[in-house]
């Protein structure tokens, strides 16, 4: 999405809030200032805290993060800043936690935390989820019992010029690549590569010109750099950089990574230390730290990159939603006022 030309941006926010409220929220952000607008929402639903948004811009989904979870389709007007429940589908197993779209807009992607197992449905043309077609459950542990006595699937994402997607499970340290038959409506495992013993994989970031993939690592609190090759599904370790400053010893997690547009900056977020962790990316894709950004707030889980320009943190423990706009050194500086939201955990913009 570019802010260029003083449009506004468009943030879908999902929430950990109750059915009872409208716990998917959409926000307006000014290009010019940061400050925030919030322009509808929709309740109905519990625990929405990942949406994806279709490619066609007609439809947005859902995970419902419950016990016996749920994937749910809505149809919305960007103009009119609508939302209107299409229907929902099982998840087929416990926490449903992310989803993806495909670049078709044919199928949606779905993970399970509790259950470990990836899952794919077909989308219709009126936007709305048919029965399940296929899902991959996922076997294994990791040493720290405390988090990976199984698998926990966190996230599934396309990789980039390619029918193959990527899985994160936080359970197995396992990084599972499938390839999406489009025409058949199934999954294969094409590859499966374990991370550093007890790092937690959890969300991947993409370089927008190497065929390079960054990892973040939930329970080590590090951001790893691998070398993807289409030709294998292989995934090649380069590079592993801690998110927290020295001397740091206190409880932290990580959540989640993004890089900016030109692919000259990433970012990871620290729940706990509370902040944004800020690397310089090299030309080889390469890594250097150079900091870290207080989120002004608590336990920053998702965050947004919009373009070169801004970054939108959302903390979920101190219900709010902050931007920052990124200066020529990468560093994130916080503008405008920041948004009040009840237990924000997903910022997903709507691509212009």
């Amino acid at each position: 999405m570019s802010s260029q030309g003083g449009e506004w941006m468009d943030i879908i926010v999902g929430t950990y809030d109750s059915a009872d409220n409208e716990g998917i929220h959409w926000y307006k952000v000014d290009p010019g200032s940061g400050e925030w607008s919030r322009a509808g929402g929709i309740a109905g639903i519990d625990n929405p805290s990942f949406v994806a948004v279709h490619p066609a811009r007609s439809f947005l989904y859902a995970v419902s993060e419950t016990e016996d979870g749920a994937v749910v389709s809505y149809r919305f007007d960007p103009e009119a800043a609508t939302l209107a429940e299409i229907n929902r589908q099982p998840s087929r197993g416990d926490a449903p936690c992310h989803l993806s779209v495909d670049r078709s807009g044919r199928w949606l992607l779905a993970v399970n935390y509790s259950t470990g197992n990836v899952v794919l449905y077909p989308i219709g043309e009126d936007g709305s989820i048919g029965p399940l077609a296929d899902e991959a459950a996922h076997e294994g542990a990791g040493p720290r019992p405390d988090r990976q006595e199984k698998a926990h699937a966190h996230s599934i994402f396309p990789i980039p010029g390619t029918d193959d997607w990527l899985a994160c499970d936080l359970g197995t340290d396992g990084l599972y690549v499938y390839r999406l038959d489009a025409a058949r409506g199934k999954l294969e495992l094409r590859s499966e590569t374990r991370a550093t013993p007890g790092s937690g994989p959890r969300h991947v970031a993409f370089h927008p010109k190497l065929p390079l993939v960054y990892l973040i690592e939930e329970l080590s609190s590090a951001v790893s750099v691998y070398r993807y090759d289409a030709a294998d599904a292989s995934l090649e370790p380069l590079q592993s950089l801690t998110t927290l400053p020295d001397g740091f010893a206190e409880e932290n997690t990580c959540a989640d990574i993004h890089l900016t547009a030109s692919g000259a900056y990433l970012y990871a977020s620290n729940r706990g230390h509370d902040s944004l962790a800020v690397y310089r990316v090299g030309e080889d894709g390469l890594l250097e730290s150079r900091g870290h950004v207080s989120t002004l707030g608590r336990t920053p889980r998702n965050f947004a990159v919009i373009g070169d320009e801004w970054v939108l943190a959302a903390n979920q423990d101190s219900d709010s939603a902050v931007s920052f706009r990124i200066g020529e050194d990468g560093i994130p500086a916080a503008e405008g006022t920041p948004a009040r939201i009840a237990k924000p955990v997903c910022l997903m913009p709507v691509a212009r």
